[in-house]
């Protein structure tokens, strides 16, 4: 399969001839400057045309400061429709974009490149003339979060090389100090950040904020927006005077501008002195429970990793420095909201209860295994009216307790109830479904999503022994030259007579290439390539031929890896060596091996 990187002076030419049609808007609209001071830089933005002003600056509004003459960052921003000057082609196909923005094959640390596929989006960094370039084709079409929190991934992008990090979380706080309320979407963020605001303590964010770490936790707002499903109003009725988007509440969330109305209570930054987690609880009042910093670790980064684009080792090593910094805690939300401002006050205030727990209980959690020293691993899981094994699969990767995952489950087409389980699975997941392509479109798939450093595969309906994880991850770290670590194939069949599977032959003699039997390097597949999507079966063994070629080293150990179970709904049931493309991946390698012979034949 070909690899499809562009080269360093491809990108730095697509990000040149996108900013000559800014300039080239900028002529035909005329310009217009805003300047904001964010996350302690200043930013300045320029407008071609009037048309998005309105719609990217009203939530940036409390951060603006007077022009400056040097801005530390500058983003042209523009349009098409207003200003009839048309975005560059893109720069590649379609299956090189993904879900969260990231573009297969991009990977210049000097020009960041993404596209958005809701908004339709491009964004673009210069990080060496600190230039930022924003388009879209028509700002009437903006969907609401675009307007709640503009130019998030500039923004992300620029706070990265100023040793910050943006965060998907809330955060309030006292003259003492602020603390972050983290998790995903719907567990109580925005209910506390408005209890809170409500009753007169500080405000800095309510979806996305800044984090700096050194040389002590730091939080900076950076919008003045908050965000609050339309059935939870009832509970701030004082708010609704606010809402920026009445007639589209049966499809948007509500949208509120905070600023200038609560203008004094919207704190710039802030110190940081804990991360809590909200938890809704059947009881009155709301209280706080210490967890373990890995815990903390695993709830803060999944949002936050499953939406900006080129997130990776950096972004995880550093949510892993701030979950270990600072102390964490369960946030119970009882059912009066007037007490989760006063739980909360009472934490900042340091009540000795607080005082007491944190230092009794807090450290004395189980935390065996210090996620800030493990690399992060995306998991992805495959599945094809999988039904009957989600539940027993995402159970198997949990169970291994390795404390720094991402979980990525691929639909490709199921026709069962298998979207209706993977929905209500009781942990965080990362799911995408696709028409019907093959095992190998949907590996593909969550290879271009994943956050992590380390990718693993596991199909839905086989398993892992316990600790494999952990044990392959430490024999690759053992060795940066390792690109692939990866062990035998334990095959299990079904014995009627007693329900359970039992172990078949010897795993020396079992399939060589099971994708699931090892560990790889993300990186492995900007050498390597993808999985071919034209092979059903057999994909496999063509990856690994291809590896081989490319002399990418592969440490196979001695040890039962993969644990694969023979039943009736196996793809490879019954097919024969034609239908396992097995002749066919022989001629494609034998095909390769001709060409480069050819090649250096013709460079004598």
């Amino acid at each position: 399969m070909d690899r499809i990187q562009k080269t360093e002076s491809e990108q730095i030419d697509f990000f040149e001839r996108c900013y000559k049609r800014f300039l080239k808007a900028k002529e035909s609209a005329g310009e217009f400057h805003h300047f904001y001071k964010i996350g302690g830089t200043t930013v300045r933005l320029i407008f071609a045309g009037e048309n998005l002003v309105s719609h990217l600056t009203p939530a940036l509004e409390h951060l603006r400061i007077p022009e400056v003459n040097l801005p530390d960052l500058t983003l042209c921003i523009w349009d098409s429709d207003s200003t009839s000057v048309d975005m560059v082609p893109p720069p590649c196909n379609r299956e090189s974009f993904t879900d969260r923005g990231d573009i297969w094959g991009f990977n210049s640390s000097h020009i960041k490149t993404a596209f958005h596929w809701i908004e339709c989006s491009v964004n673009l960094m210069d990080h060496l003339t600190k230039t930022g370039i924003y388009w879209v084709q028509k700002a009437e079409t903006l969907p609401y979060w675009v307007h709640a929190s503009p130019l998030r991934t500039l923004f992300h992008w620029w706070m990265e090389k100023n040793g910050c990090q943006l965060l998907h979380a809330a955060a309030i706080g006292t003259e003492e100090g602020a603390v972050l309320i983290t998790g995903k979407g719907g567990i109580g963020k925005s209910t506390t950040a408005l209890s809170c605001l409500q009753a007169g303590l500080y405000y800095l964010a309510d979806d996305y904020l800044i984090v700096r770490l050194e040389p002590e936790p730091l939080v900076y707002s950076l919008y003045c927006t908050a965000k609050l499903n339309v059935d939870h109003m009832v509970n701030f009725p004082e708010f609704s005077k606010l809402i920026k988007n009445p007639q589209r509440l049966d499809r948007e969330k509500a949208v509120m501008f905070l600023y200038p109305q609560f203008g004094k209570q919207i704190a710039p930054a802030m110190p940081l002195k804990a991360i809590l987690i909200p938890q809704v609880v059947n009881l009155d009042g709301s209280r706080l429970m210490p967890e373990p910093s890995w815990k903390i670790q695993r709830v803060t980064s999944f949002t936050t990793m499953s939406q900006l684009p080129y997130v990776g080792r950096h972004t995880h090593d550093f949510i892993c420095r701030l979950s270990s910094t600072l102390p964490g805690y369960t946030l119970e939300l009882g059912g009066d909201l007037k007490k989760i401002p006063l739980a909360i006050l009472d934490f900042l205030k340091g009540s000795p209860n607080y005082r007491l727990t944190h230092h009794t209980d807090f450290h004395g959690h189980d935390n065996t295994v210090d996620s800030s020293k493990k690399p992060l691993v995306s998991v992805i899981i495959p599945v094809l009216n999988g039904e009957r094994f989600i539940n027993e699969a995402v159970e198997n990767v949990l169970s291994q307790n390795y404390p720094a995952l991402e979980l990525i489950i691929v639909d490709d087409g199921s026709t069962d109830k298998t979207e209706e389980i993977i929905l209500q699975l009781p942990c965080d997941i990362r799911y995408f479904k696709q028409e019907n392509g093959g095992p190998a479109s949907a590996r593909n798939r969550g290879i271009k999503d994943a956050s992590g450093e380390f990718i693993a595969f596991l199909d839905v309906d086989d398993l892992w022994p316990d600790n494999n994880l952990n044990f392959l991850i430490g024999e690759l770290l053992c060795d940066p030259e390792i690109e692939v670590i990866h062990g035998y194939a334990q095959l299990m069949k079904m014995n009627p007579q007693n329900n359970k599977y039992e172990y078949i032959g010897n795993p020396k003699e079992s399939f060589r290439y099971y994708i699931g039997a090892g560990v790889y390097r993300k990186s492995v597949f900007t050498k390597v390539g993808l999985f071919d999507n034209t092979l059903i079966f057999g994909e496999d063994h063509d990856w690994f031929n291809r590896a081989k070629e490319l002399n990418i080293k592969i440490k196979r150990i001695e040890d039962v890896t993969l644990l694969v179970r023979r039943h009736g709904q196996n793809m490879t049931r019954g097919k024969n060596i034609i239908e396992l493309n097995t002749l066919r991946v022989f001629k494609m390698a034998l095909d390769r091996k001709r060409a480069q012979l050819s090649r250096s034949r013709g460079h004598e």
